[in-house]
């Protein structure tokens, strides 16, 4: 059977900067379909607080815990900010920041979900309490999957570490690159999933 793929001595390999640049541009990919993701919390939250039909925008007192509130958003934007600043530094120095930021993100998850337990509304008392639980709960969700992206990165650094070796891969690209450019791009995609985050907070809490 012939082979699937070219295999003549004249193709030339794959250029060793091509891995590394197409999970660059993965991440910046990813950051704008999420973006198209929660433009739709946003458009819901305005549409539905101008429209205020029979006017069941708020049904009661549907006031979200601002303490909590402020304490999630925070927590989410000090671990991007410490893993984003230790990207841009040698790989073998992001392990710890990585480990701190999935500490940080999974406390901010967790206290996510004890709010709603001490809220005193439900997602069917009006529009506002239906975007309010529909946009933080998909955001905690999501940011699972960011987390677990960072876990990735600290768990190959972790196995560098304790291996003290780089392995070989099926890429021209050395594993170094590789992890370098895992770290960036998870890096870039937390910072910029953490600033929706940071604007959930601003419009559920702060616009009234």
């Amino acid at each position: 059977m012939e082979a699937s793929v070219p295999t003549a001595a004249h193709i030339e390999p794959e250029p060793p900067e091509w891995q590394p640049r197409s999970i660059w541009i993965s991440a910046r990919l990813l950051c704008g379909a999420i973006s198209f993701f929660f433009a739709s919390f946003v458009f819901a939250f305005f549409y539905l607080k101008a429209l205020d039909m029979n006017h069941n925008w708020k049904i009661g007192n549907v006031v979200p815990d601002g303490g909590i509130g402020v304490a999630i958003a925070a927590l989410f934007l000090v671990s991007a900010v410490i893993y984003r600043l230790a990207a841009r530094r040698p790989a073998g120095d992001s392990m710890a920041a990585g480990m701190l930021a999935i500490l940080m993100g999974l406390a901010a998850v967790v206290l996510q979900f004890v709010e709603y337990i001490v809220l005193d509304f439900g997602a069917s008392q009006g529009g506002y309490a239906a975007v309010f639980f529909g946009w933080t709960a998909t955001y905690a969700i999501a940011a699972l999957m960011g987390l677990y992206w960072i876990q990735i990165q600290v768990a190959s650094l972790w196995r560098v570490r304790r291996e003290g070796k780089m392995r070989e891969t099926e890429v021209p690209t050395s594993e170094t690159a590789l992890l370098l450019a895992g770290i960036e791009a998870s890096s870039f995609y937390w910072a910029y999933f953490v600033a929706i985050g940071v604007l959930a907070y601003i419009v559920l809490y702060l616009v009234d």
